[in-house]
């Protein structure tokens, strides 16, 4: 029997007032990716093992992203974001 995987969503709690257009378009873009490849690991790799309390960074468009993975929400959470220099 084949299941289909289960999406993830990507849910932002931060304000993104302070983005232009473009920084946020490729943040989103950027998010939107990660929630696809994360669809793509197994439920029995021990990514999920080490993902269950971690806060994940990714440098974007000048920003510094920080985000969890709620496995049991299907959901790539955004959780802050930082300007870089």
């Amino acid at each position: 029997m084949w299941f289909a995987p289960v999406s993830y969503s990507v849910h932002y709690t931060i304000d993104m007032k302070g983005f232009s257009e473009g920084e946020r378009r490729q943040v989103e873009q950027t998010m939107q990716q990660i929630a696809e490849v994360v669809n793509t690991v197994p439920k029995a790799s021990p990514f999920w093992s080490s993902m269950k309390d971690s806060v994940l960074q990714i440098d974007v468009a000048g920003w510094r992203v920080g985000y969890r993975i709620d496995r049991s929400g299907n959901l790539v959470r955004v959780i802050e974001a930082t300007k870089v220099r």
